[in-house]
């Protein structure tokens, strides 16, 4: 029977993680409570409420048809429709002090997204937006200005939408009956676009803000959008110098959940995705903000995003956010002239979802130095205190606490230094994304290293290396002050270079140098110091365990659509290094006063074990049908590559398998023996015009050295085939050639332009000014064109002039790929086509359709 010198040590060792979890599910817990949806029973007839119950028989029907692809008849004529229909019922039933008025817009133009490595001009005709606005009947309450809400109703290949952006679509229908049904008495206008383009590359955004008339009254917006199911919205972005939009966030939102670190992280580039709110705030000049659902975004983009997968409480609590934010920015002053309330980015965070901070750049300028100087003037007194209290030499004590700081940054390093080489070697084991389907195995690969390190160099300094005159638990206290320290360090470090995501620094930094004058007080008395500084971890750990779990929840989904050539587990190990850090580093020092500390780590050795036979097992395989798909893109393409004269050079049909996470190629071509006899496109990239396979946009090409291909034996049916067709040529000089085409085909085509070596793209129909190159191609520049026609079908004409360093000749000065793709054509799919999709494992999200590529010289 073990001893009490043993079973208290074991317990503590036990307890403590218990705890630290059982905190951690608590606010969990918080994280996924949400209202629940009212019903049309509870609504009261002279207010305005959210009923989520009226969305959510909407979004039945917005989704009955299946996928919204642009151009399809279910986005162009069922979805337009219900969007009119319902929106004239709306009207009907408005108040009548209230206008509400309904049009479709049809959309035409060009837009140039500087997109890195890989610009595009986007070309689009006949995109439909169903605009819908409302104002006061009495031109006396009406400002003439107008707050924009905006979702867009179209859905990718495969997915009905009901996420994104159907979700949206939904609460804005709802939000719009609310406001019209009574007297709200509003100062400025509200329009409600419905949006038939963004997953294009936003056209309809686009389309608004530069052709309809109502764009120049726009003085604010809000961007509704979704790449997740479930859950809360995030507000997640905003345009930087508007500090009152977080104001009016403060003010009005019930459960807010917005923070600058997740602005700064977006607007970094590292999430891989972009939103309406790009257009409106870049090309409109607009002030606003993008709001989200974000988090568990597996289904998103796939057919899983379907009616079922949208609760009633997930519209409750966006409707409750969006529809009194909505109403206090319609009252707003400030759009009267926004121009006039231009000032610094504001730091902002919410606690917890239940209270939201906003200060603006000058506070955060001196809040952080402040708390920075304070909290180093904390750990100086401490030290000079406990010199004088032991009977130290300061100097000595001094450089005491200089080696416990240079040992605490070593022990953090190997922390991290083992995370990361745990993600390395599972990556080498092919056991990489292990975490993607059962997120807590996070906790047993990068956690517990990453805390193995941080406490093993304590404990190692503590135990050999003694010192008479200083006990072990103001050695203890030095570490708990060489972390806050370090913490200091960053803090003032982000806050020179205005990184607003500083204040995450402000939580520990705040509360260990409050509670450390506490325990100045007290004068460090054992065991009371030791109470003292839980308590004053208790705040933040509060606040790091939400924002982890906003971390993971939205950068896990995430890698499962990253780049294949890169180790998604270094990025999910560094995020948990950083968030133990954040959680434990203040805390885990007070562990070597546990007298068997070797029980704690016995602890985290089995854990470890215990996490790495889960990963070994099915457990850790990263996908589940229905649940967490794997993401497949297959197509099948007919390729046509001719010489100058038209005739053909060669004639292929062919599958193509593109990469969409790092297990993609390896699980596709284990599970489908078919795909075992696949080759490399790498070869075609040096022979034919970026490699000539059609790819729905130029930015795939990053992908080229994962993408594989294999010979067909049918030829895919086009229902609306390519047809480029050289119309003229006209020498414009000696050095200068016109070339006017007409090209026909499918809703979604692109172009690649590539003047041959000795000429340059010096002019074309599709923008103003020639758009920057992207990635050459064996050192020829090459511009592309993402061709859009929702609704029109007659020929589109264009022209495309070259210029030459020298004198013109018969020979070819300009190469072009057309590329034409098939997406909402499934019944055009030949039985080869079916049968190599159907033999797709079932844990697999397969898109697949037919594109086509003719390349040609001029």
């Amino acid at each position: 029977m073990l001893s009490r010198k043993h079973t208290i040590p074991i317990l503590w060792s036990v307890l403590i993680p218990g705890i630290a979890i059982g905190i951690y599910f608590l606010v969990y817990w918080n994280w996924q409570n949400l209202p629940a949806g009212l019903r049309v029973v509870d609504e009261p007839p002279h207010e305005p409420v959210f009923i989520a119950e009226r969305a959510h028989t909407l979004l039945r029907t917005l989704t009955s048809q299946g996928p919204r692809v642009v151009g399809s008849d279910t986005n162009e004529i069922f979805t337009v429709r219900f969007l009119v229909d319902t929106l004239r019922q709306i009207s009907w039933d408005a108040d009548p002090s209230n206008v509400v008025s309904v049009e479709v817009q049809e959309a035409s133009g060009s837009m140039f997204l500087d997109r890195e490595n890989y610009p595009m001009t986007s070309y689009y005709r006949g995109v439909q937006n169903v605009v819908a606005t409302v104002r006061k009947r009495d031109d006396e309450q009406f400002s003439g200005k107008y707050l924009l809400l905006n979702a867009h109703f179209d859905s990718v290949i495969t997915s009905p939408g009901a996420g994104d952006d159907g979700t949206m679509t939904v609460v804005m229908l709802e939000v719009l009956r609310q406001i019209s049904k009574v007297d709200l008495k509003l100062k400025h206008g509200l329009i409600f676009l419905f949006n038939g383009c963004e997953e294009n590359t936003m056209q309809g955004a686009h389309g608004f803000v530069t052709g309809h008339p109502l764009a120049k009254n726009v003085s604010a917006f809000l961007n509704l959008d979704i790449a997740a199911n479930e859950g809360r919205e995030m507000m997640f972005q905003t345009v930087p110098n508007y500090p009152f939009l977080m104001d009016y966030y403060r003010k009005y939102v019930k459960r807010p959940y917005a923070n600058s670190l997740a602005e700064e992280i977006f607007q970094l580039g590292w999430v891989p995705s972009f939103t309406d709110f790009e257009v409106f705030s870049g090309v409109g000049e607009w002030p606003g903000m993008d709001f989200a659902l974000a988090s568990y975004g597996y289904l998103y983009h796939t057919k899983y995003d379907a009616f079922e997968s949208i609760s009633p409480r997930t519209l409750q609590h966006i409707g409750d956010n969006i529809l009194p934010l909505t109403i206090g920015l319609a009252q707003a002053d400030e759009l009267l002239r926004v121009d006039e309330h231009v000032g610094g980015s504001d730091s902002f965070f919410d606690y917890l979802h239940l209270f939201h901070v906003k200060y603006s750049q000058v506070i955060t300028l001196v809040i952080n130095s402040l708390v920075a100087i304070i909290g180093l003037g904390l750990i100086i007194t401490t030290i000079v205190l406990i010199a004088k209290w032991e009977k130290i030499r300061l100097i000595k004590l001094l450089l005491e606490s200089g080696i416990t700081l240079v040992i605490q940054i070593l022990s953090i390093g190997i922390g991290a230094g083992l995370s990361i080489a745990v993600a390395v070697i599972m990556d080498e084991l092919n056991l990489s994304m292990s975490w993607f389907t059962s997120n807590w195995l996070v906790f047993g690969l990068f956690f517990i290293p990453t805390l193995f390190g941080l406490i093993t160099g304590p404990w190692l300094y503590i135990r050999y290396r003694k010192i008479p005159d200083l006990n072990k638990d103001r050695r203890i206290l030095l570490f708990l002050h060489a972390q806050n320290f370090i913490f200091i360090a960053l803090l003032l470090t982000l806050t020179v270079q205005e990184i607003r995501s500083g204040y995450i620094l402000l939580f520990p930094v705040l509360f260990h140098s409050g509670f450390t004058a506490i325990n100045l007080l007290i004068k460090f008395k054992f065991p009371y110091w030791i109470i003292v500084q839980v308590l004053g971890q208790v705040i933040p750990f509060f606040y790091f365990c939400s924002l982890s779990i906003t971390v993971f929840t939205i950068m896990i989904p995430m890698s499962g659509r990253s780049d294949p050539g890169e180790n998604p587990d270094i990025l999910i190990a560094m995020f948990s290094i950083l968030m133990a850090l954040f959680l434990f580093g203040l805390l885990l020092p007070l562990l070597l006063l546990l007298r068997k500390i070797r029980y704690f780590y016995t602890v985290l050795i089995l854990m470890f074990i215990t996490t790495i036979i889960l990963v070994v097992s099915p457990v850790g395989f990263p996908y589940r049908e229905g649940v967490t798909p794997q993401r497949h893109h297959i197509f099948h393409q007919e390729r046509i590559f001719r010489f100058q004269n038209g005739t053909t050079r060669y004639n292929v049909a062919n599958y193509f398998a593109m990469s969409s996470d790092r297990h993609t190629q390896r699980l596709l071509q284990k599970d489908v023996p078919r795909w075992k006899g696949s080759a490399s496109i790498m070869y075609f990239c040096q022979e034919e015009l970026f490699c000539g396979f059609p790819t729905y946009h130029n930015r795939y090409h990053r992908y080229r050295e994962h993408n594989r291909w294999l010979t067909a034996l049918s030829f895919p049916v086009f229902p609306h085939p390519v047809n480029l067709v050289l119309q003229g040529v006209q020498d414009l000089s000696l050095y200068h050639r016109r070339f006017q085409f007409t090209l026909e085909g499918p809703t979604l085509m692109g172009l690649y332009v590539s003047a041959k070596p000795g000429g340059t793209l010096k002019a074309w129909s599709f923008s103003d000014r020639i758009p920057s190159t992207f990635t050459p191609w064996n050192d020829q520049e090459v511009h592309y064109v993402n061709l859009i026609q929702a609704k029109t079908r007659s020929p589109l004409e264009f022209y495309i002039d070259i210029a030459t360093a020298s004198p013109l000749t018969s020979e070819p000065i300009l190469m072009m790929n057309v590329v034409g793709n098939y997406m909402h054509h499934e019944q055009y799919h030949v039985e080869e086509f079916r049968n190599l999709v159907g033999e797709m494992p079932s844990y697999a999200h397969t898109v697949a359709y037919p594109n086509f590529l003719e390349n040609r010289e001029f």
